[in-house]
């Protein structure tokens, strides 16, 4: 059995709503049974307001750039695959051989991701045909994560 996979969470926004952080640090603490995950967040750009969409995600791919690294990547992106519970359990399984044992899942800003950042993940996934605020985004894709987990190991959580 490979050792714990980690696995960052990275996103660009703001941590505003207490609610959000405590569920994330809910779900972070029981992943950590599974895996050393981390919540990162990239700060928004100040003055987004005056840029155009294009332009906006440019900048944001630019920071995102600084912080990748050579982790697998998973962008997490409205033209992604889709995943039941059960196929994101298998892909969390693959990915724990076949990543080298790290993984970035990255969620854009509020229109998106650049196309270069696109083109170099190694996976593009949807969580839904809804928009979700990247705040949610994070919360959600903690709870997935936990759920993926529980399925792979057994638990009844995910019932």
């Amino acid at each position: 059995m490979p050792g714990l996979l980690k696995v960052r969470l990275l996103s660009i926004g703001h941590d505003r709503d207490r609610w959000v952080i405590e569920g994330c640090d809910h779900y972070l603490k029981l992943l950590s049974r599974f895996a050393k995950v981390e919540n990162q967040v990239i700060p928004a750009l100040k003055g987004a307001a005056s840029l155009s969409p294009t332009e906006l995600k440019t900048r944001e791919a630019d920071r995102i750039d600084k912080v990748l690294g050579s982790d697998y990547l998973v962008a997490l992106h409205d033209q992604g695959g889709k995943y039941n519970s059960m196929a994101f359990a298998k892909m969390i399984e693959k990915l724990q051989t076949n990543s080298g044992g790290r993984l970035t899942l990255l969620i854009g800003g509020a229109f998106g991701l650049d196309k270069r950042i696109l083109d170099r993940a190694n996976l593009v996934v949807s969580l839904s045909d809804l928009t979700f605020s990247h705040q949610l985004v994070r919360l959600v894709v903690l709870e997935q994560l936990y759920r993926g987990f529980s399925i792979l190991a057994g638990t009844k959580y995910h019932k």
